[in-house]
């Protein structure tokens, strides 16, 4: 019976965790907005304690902030300009990470890896709702995640990592209409590429597909 009550535990808060940032990604809770514990508790009908575990697993994924003595706030949204910032570290990190993974010809799992997660955004779907966006952008983070995992440096895969709070951020707040077919048919560019063991062409198809993605994002 401890062990079912457990579970039960751990599924709660996972729902309170998802609920609370869904919340937030939808600007329910804006930038900068101070979260009370006591409120979102009677708001989610839940106790203190899963709120509080929550809003832990949010603050180090950098969508809340926790001052002492103050407590719980949504993080503030960056300026378009920490945006251009993003894009221009990408733009020099990711083309060199599918050149080094092409170089390293990886292997029928990594690009069948690929392939499913560019299917995973296609069922997914670009929208201002987090629920709806959900599909497509984890889609979008696994796959770029993937070919930096594959080149093999873990020094650029944790700069990646930290930024995906941003690029989560950016999707939901900056995008407007999306041309999905041209993004689908920029990954599939770099999936072929780093099959036939390319590099040149690997790295040239990130740099064409993440300048047409900042160029979507902020028109």
């Amino acid at each position: 019976m401890s062990g079912a009550r457990k579970i039960e535990r751990v599924v709660l808060g996972d729902q309170v965790y998802e609920a609370i940032k869904e919340r937030i990604l939808d600007q329910a809770y804006a930038p900068g907005e101070k979260l009370n514990v006591d409120g979102l508790a009677r708001e989610l009908q839940v106790s203190s304690t899963p709120i509080r575990e929550a809003l832990a697993r949010l603050v180090a994924e950098g969508l809340v902030k926790a001052e002492p003595f103050i407590g719980f706030a949504t993080a503030p949204l960056p300026d378009r300009r920490y945006y251009e910032d993003v894009y221009n570290f990408r733009g020099v990190i990711e083309p060199w990470a599918a050149a080094q993974a092409a170089r390293s010809r990886p292997g029928p799992d990594v690009i069948a890896a690929l392939r499913d997660e560019v299917a995973a955004m296609m069922a997914g779907e670009p929208s201002r709702e987090y629920r709806s966006h959900r599909g497509f952008t984890e889609g979008d983070d696994r796959f770029h995640r993937i070919i930096l995992q594959a080149a093999g440096n873990q020094v650029a895969l944790k700069s990646y990592d930290d930024l995906r709070f941003h690029l989560h951020i950016s999707r939901l707040y900056l995008t407007r209409e999306q041309d999905v077919g041209l993004t689908h048919q920029e990954h599939f560019r770099i999936v072929d590429a780093l099959e036939a063991g390319d590099p040149d062409a690997a790295a040239q198809a990130m740099r064409l597909h993440l300048e047409g993605s900042y160029e979507r994002l902020i028109k």
